[in-house]
């Protein structure tokens, strides 16, 4: 495939003003890409070399993007420097200067999207000595070759900033729609159940309405296999060459992380076992939420954004080969910083300085991290997650030997609600969240928010009954004394999950200091969009859009009904949160890994309803 259609899709994309336009636009270009070359395009679609788990980076730094440029297009470094600030966007300073460049080039071809990826795939495999000299001459040779669109979103590869916008959830909808026509031969029975419901109606609307069935139920199954292996790259591939069939190959695997089961909220330890009835309650640790993998010696790390994390957690890594009582497995825990002195957990903010790639030694000895196990998904070559959480309790009793780095989490089963209020104030008073309540007969519901996990945190009594993880979808700029940050306050939304759309739901201009704020304008700007991202809902407009990429933990008093935000909209209505204030970033979270809006209605109705304003 030329590399020229595929960057008229990602100009296209880019443009598009709803997630509608987007899906109907994929679906076409997948149904005409050869399946040998889907991978590529996915991942490139994605701003990736590869699916996350693997950290394919680039790892090209803006100056010598800028010296590719200049040494393509014959103008000086000064002048390309000098266009990419007043751009802000190294892909637009490749389009303009390489639409009027200087200099002839020498040798040029038409570049194929397989020749892109090889070279940015290079790039990004080159290392130790010479490796930048190597970089700069392959970019610059894809560049040489680029029309100035090409250029524009060859450059936007190398710094993470493709800036298309579409979600996983948008390109697994894309594949659903190619698959329609596979509904009837792969799924007879639910093909003849679904044609028998709708008998009744007439040809045209009956027609209609098993398109939408048959999509709903592929999009169902690919998202199944999604949450197994996060890698849609390699999903794509399976379809395009077997159909609904490929997802058979699909199968959980040591070193492939699968996506993490979500929990839901309850306001009280009565609402939990009014659900659940008898239960387990386990301690809920603010830390890092990780996936450790261990096939034989190898064993490999994993955050909630799936983000492989090995290298910076080598106690843990230690811990788990001496503890572990298995050659395979796939468990999950939270590790927080821990003081073996005072016996405290030590809060989110210091364990969160242990994410980083360099000094790791030394932030080891100087905070420390402890692992509390929580599950088990995989032994010994069986996939455990079909079994009730009693099993996997038990599982977990006889896989974890005793030893320093790794424990598992406190846990009580009852059905009485004092018990459960008492377990949670003691672990609240040693500083951690709160609870967890589960289900003793669910089973692990990958990548899904069910009742089987329910948490009570501590809530900030009097206030609003949880913490709600918001979406940045844009930023307004600072007044005042906050002037010279060029940020003053964030505009932030929800995540709904069925329409994979981001809800406004507050403008949030307290709990930042000027670390916050400083940290933010940096991160910010460099993800500023043109105009409101297609999956974005909101009638507020800031002084910057972004897309949605950074996620912020916050609190407010209560939820209200406001004609201006558009979270869980009900007529004219969405729900804002009122006095909202930051407490964090949450760096180890995704866009669509923030409150639902399903999640915010449910705290509404919760919480004492006052009359909006």
């Amino acid at each position: 495939m030329d590399f020229e259609k595929a960057a008229k899709l990602f100009e296209t994309l880019e443009n598009a003003s709803s997630r509608l336009e987007m899906t109907s636009l994929l679906a076409e270009f997948f149904e005409k890409t050869p399946e040998s070359e889907i991978p590529w395009l996915i991942y490139l679609l994605q701003g990736q070399l590869g699916p996350s788990y693997e950290s394919i980076n680039v790892g090209m730094g803006e100056n010598y993007i800028e010296e590719s440029i200049a040494k393509i297009s014959g103008y000086p470094r000064k002048e390309v420097n000098a266009t990419y600030k007043k751009l802000g966007d190294l892909g637009l300073v490749a389009q303009e200067l390489i639409s009027k460049k200087k200099q002839r080039a020498l040798f040029s071809e038409k570049l194929s999207l397989k020749k892109v990826f090889a070279n940015l795939l290079k790039i990004a495999k080159a290392s130790g000595r010479g490796s930048q000299e190597l970089k700069i001459k392959l970019l610059a040779e894809l560049l040489n070759s680029a029309s100035p669109l090409e250029a524009k979103f060859i450059t936007r590869v190398p710094m993470e900033r493709l800036r298309l916008g579409v979600g996983d959830p948008t390109f697994m909808d894309a594949f659903a729609i190619n698959l329609i026509s596979n509904f009837e031969k792969f799924l007879p029975k639910e093909f003849k159940q679904v044609e028998k419901q709708l008998k009744e109606k007439k040809e045209e609307k009956r027609k209609e309405e098993l398109a939408r069935k048959a999509k709903m139920r592929i999009r169902e199954l690919i998202e199944e296999k999604y949450n197994i292996k996060p890698d849609l790259g390699f999903i794509a591939e399976l379809l395009k060459k077997k159909g609904l069939k490929g997802l058979d190959d699909v199968k959980i695997e040591p070193g492939i992380p699968i996506r993490p089961t979500l929990a839901e909220r309850l306001p009280s330890a009565k609402e939990i076992v009014k659900k659940l009835g008898k239960c387990a309650v386990e301690a809920k640790y603010d830390g890092f939420r990780i996936q450790i993998h261990k096939k034989g010696d190898k064993i490999r790390i994993f955050s909630r954004k799936m983000e492989e994390m090995t290298p910076m957690f080598p106690e843990v890594v230690e811990g788990i080969k001496k503890q572990v009582r298995a050659k395979d497995a796939i468990i999950e825990g939270e590790a927080l910083a821990f003081n073996e002195q005072s016996e405290e957990f030590q809060p989110f903010q210091v364990t969160i300085q242990r994410k980083r790639k360099y000094e790791i030694k030394k932030m080891a000895e100087e905070f420390p991290l402890k692992l509390f196990v929580f599950d088990v998904m995989y032994l010994e070559g069986k996939n455990v997650m079909g079994e009730s959480f009693k099993e996997r309790r038990k599982i977990l009793d006889g896989l974890i030997a005793k030893g320093d780095a790794i424990e598992l989490t406190k846990s009580i089963t009852t059905d009485n609600p004092e018990e459960i209020d008492e377990f949670f104030e003691e672990n609240v008073e040693k500083g951690l969240e709160g609870i967890i309540a589960k289900d003793l007969n669910a089973s692990y519901i990958a990548g899904a928010r069910k009742f089987a996990w329910i948490k009570l945190k501590r809530s900030y009594k009097g206030e609003l009954t949880d913490s709600v993880d918001v979406a940045i979808i844009g930023y307004f700029k600072g007044k005042g004394k906050r002037t010279k940050f060029g940020l003053g306050a964030l505009l932030t939304a929800i995540y709904n999950k069925k329409s994979d759309s981001f809800q406004s739901i507050a403008k949030i201009g307290t709990g930042m200091k000027e670390d916050d704020l400083t940290e933010l304008e940096k991160i910010l700007s460099k993800i500023q969009s043109k105009g409101k991202p297609a999956r974005v809902e909101c009638e507020i407009k800031p002084d910057f859009w972004v897309l949605p990429k950074y996620v912020i933990e916050v609190i407010a008093d209560e939820i209200t009904k406001s004609p201006m935000h558009t979270a869980a909209r009900e007529k004219e209505a969405g729900l804002a949160l009122r006095f909202p204030r930051m407490i964090k970033l949450r760096s180890d979270k995704t866009p669509e890994q923030a409150t639902t809006a399903k999640e915010v209605v449910s705290m509404f109705k919760a919480q004492k309803h006052v009359k909006a304003e």
